[in-house]
């Protein structure tokens, strides 16, 4: 029993203070730009096996692209994290053709640098589930609320100990004072 409990306080501590930070700071980063990165959850299989679908990738803005990079950009009110295969300039603009790994075509239409969120710097995998189940209230409850309670519970039942003890000593001093 002894150590049920304590492989269950290492297991939420970790999740407490190595995991909750890196959610939030995805949650974060997925609504405004923290440093210049972004965030966001690859919802599909096209970039695999590299990047799989339940990935969070991280992007940074860039001044240029080039083949062969990993970019996130907005299509048609989709954000879109795709491998740049071409850059073509057309009226002395530059865009980019690009193609997801896991497709064997490339993306219709070429994506203009305007359109472009940034380059991929890192991923994590599944992360991405996670941020998705905790957006949701039974996720909200499960990854953030009961952990907290039970962390708070093993804390409670510390000082509870703690405060035996101390009252047993005080026992003991005054049986012996008083023997």
């Amino acid at each position: 029993m002894f150590i049920l409990k304590e492989v269950t306080k290492a297991i939420l501590n970790v999740s407490v203070f190595l995991l909750l930070p890196l959610v939030v700071v995805t949650l974060i980063t997925s609504k405004v730009s923290l440093g210049g990165v972004k965030s966001f959850v690859v919802l599909t299989g096209s970039m695999s096996p590299l990047i799989p679908q339940g990935s969070v990738v991280y992007t940074s803005k860039q001044n240029e692209y080039k083949k062969g990079d990993i970019i996130t950009f907005e299509q048609n009110g989709v954000t879109v994290t795709h491998r740049v295969v071409n850059k073509v300039t057309e009226n002395n603009s530059t865009l980019y053709e690009t193609q997801g790994d896991a497709n064997t075509a490339r993306d219709s239409g070429l994506v203009p640098s305007a359109n472009i969120v940034g380059k991929v710097e890192l991923f994590i995998p599944v992360i991405g589930k996670i941020i998705m189940f905790l957006k949701t209230l039974p996720g909200f409850f499960t990854l953030i609320i009961l952990p907290t309670l039970i962390f708070v519970g093993f804390e409670l039942f510390n000082i509870r100990k703690e405060i035996e003890k101390e009252v047993e000593k005080k026992v003991l001093r005054r049986m012996s004072s008083n023997g």
